[in-house]
């Protein structure tokens, strides 16, 4: 019997060590995501301010090439709305939609695999 019940906790203590593993792996992969998911946002936060600036330094270009600062504002309007146009026209695209997957699941999911 005293066979048994060493075997027994011995068990128990394998099962102990398999989830704390298992939990210290999902810890890692979560904290990976979420530091790839940080580093998402402040990639795209920046990227909007270089699109808003570069948008209003764009405008003033315009407006000094037609002499008019609402010509150039328009102008620059009338760009975003032509690239709303084409995104709207492409948004049921299947290619478009499985690439933009595929690049955020391989920035956002890449771990090192055992």
């Amino acid at each position: 019997m005293l066979n048994l019940s060493e075997l027994i906790n011995t068990l128990k203590k394998l099962i102990e060590i398999r989830i704390k593993i298992l939990l210290e792996e999902i810890k890692d992969d979560l904290s990976t995501i979420f530091t790839r998911v940080v580093v998402l946002v402040f990639m795209v936060l920046t990227s909007l301010f270089i699109l808003l600036f570069g948008s209003i330094a764009l405008a003033f270009y315009f407006a000094v090439l037609m002499e008019s600062t609402h010509a150039g504002f328009l102008m620059v309007g009338g760009i975003y709305l032509f690239i709303l146009l084409i995104l709207f026209l492409i948004r049921n695209s299947f290619s478009l939609q499985s690439s933009l997957k595929r690049s955020l699941t391989s920035f956002l999911f890449i771990f090192k695999r055992k």
